[in-house]
């Protein structure tokens, strides 16, 4: 081969290589990076909610290995155990496989202990390790119990996920435990939140409306973002298909409960009234791209994993493991509340005396 042959041969090379992989490399960080790849499907609706799955054109480098909560706790390689003297903000989480990372995401029930919690970060613990990660407590009328906690298949509401990422303190965890197990009309005892997030008749609502979403996600779906009427509330999007997959129930019940229940909205003949999405995909592009705009920061590790914050609109917290591997990013898009007062009207001029 000629020298000028084997020059072209490289720059043809270059070409089917630009071809195939034409996206610009925006990215900054294992964020955006991982954005740089992301299509958005068409909406699924469910109640109040519009819900746009999210994909990836190339494969992400999954990590491979990886149980979530329930998979470990059923095969009985996770622990989950109160520490010695009890701490109401803490739990020890022990991951006894060999060769299976465990990962835990904020917002997760833990039922058992002294009372139920739910994590306040996402966590990735490595085989045969364990780590003290930070609770909020959702049953304060109990303190008494065995020392282990079992696995559960309730998650937190939207909002206190979003209490967990923005640090709040245990008194406004307690007020949305109040709201949401009225929301869901359940009363305990001791206000628990896993009793109204599991028990039958919040079970069998949820289920109603996520299948109305699930058959409409894509093969391949890493991720949603969701919409409240013209508002998007949040998003949560994974490693891999297979970790979306099974965290799928858990990510669209905390939306649901937080958002979908509630009196039906119907019509003159009685019947669902569904209005036209308020969100486009065009909004949710928007939304999205946020991302590369804000401030990505380092935070603690949980687990082998490290916590990040995303500063700015949307917010949100990103967990990964080494260099290469984003866990689970989940965002959130809290309300602005106007410090200017609203304006008045007018005062009308009084009609003249005659």
């Amino acid at each position: 081969m000629t020298a000028v042959a084997a020059i072209l041969a490289i720059v043809a090379c270059a070409w089917a290589a630009t071809a195939q992989d034409d996206r610009p490399r925006r990215g900054g960080n294992i964020l955006t990076g991982f954005l740089d790849w992301a299509d958005i499907h068409p909406v699924a609706e469910a109640g109040r909610l519009t819900v746009f799955p999210i994909s990836l054109s190339r494969d992400n480098g999954p990590l491979r290995n990886v149980l979530t909560m329930r998979q470990a706790m059923d095969r009985g390689v996770l622990a989950v155990e109160e520490l010695t003297p009890p701490r109401v903000s803490e739990a020890r989480f022990v991951n006894k496989s060999e060769d299976r990372f465990v990962f835990l995401m904020a917002g997760e029930l833990v039922a058992g202990g002294r009372q139920n919690r739910t994590l306040r970060t996402d966590a990735l613990l490595g085989p045969q390790s364990s780590a003290d990660l930070p609770l909020y407590c959702v049953e304060k009328g109990r303190w008494a119990g065995e020392a282990k906690f079992s696995g559960s298949a309730g998650v937190a509401p939207q909002t206190i996920r979003e209490q967990a990422a923005s640090g709040a303190g245990q008194q406004a965890v307690w007020d949305e435990v109040a709201r949401a197990n009225s929301r869901m009309e359940v009363s305990t005892p001791s206000d628990d939140l896993n009793a109204a997030m599991t028990g039958p008749a919040t079970a069998r609502k949820l289920g109603e409306l996520r299948d109305k979403i699930i058959p409409r996600l894509p093969r391949g779906c890493v991720g949603i973002v969701v919409a409240h009427g013209s508002r998007i509330v949040g998003a949560d999007l994974f490693n891999s298909p297979e970790l979306f997959a099974a965290m799928r129930q858990k990510v669209l019940d905390s939306y649901l409960s937080q958002y979908g229940l509630g009196p039906r909205i119907v019509d003159d003949a009685g019947r669902d009234r569904m209005p036209a999405p308020a969100v486009s995909q065009e909004q949710v592009q928007q939304y999205l791209r946020g991302c590369y705009d804000g401030r990505f920061e380092s935070g603690a590790m949980a687990g082998v994993g490290r916590v990040w914050h995303l500063r700015g609109r949307p917010a949100g917290q990103t967990l990964t493991y080494g260099d290469d591997h984003m866990i689970h990013t989940s965002l959130t898009s809290p309300r602005i509340i106007p410090v200017r007062p609203t304006p008045l009207p007018m005062p009308r001029p009084s009609p003249r005396a005659r």
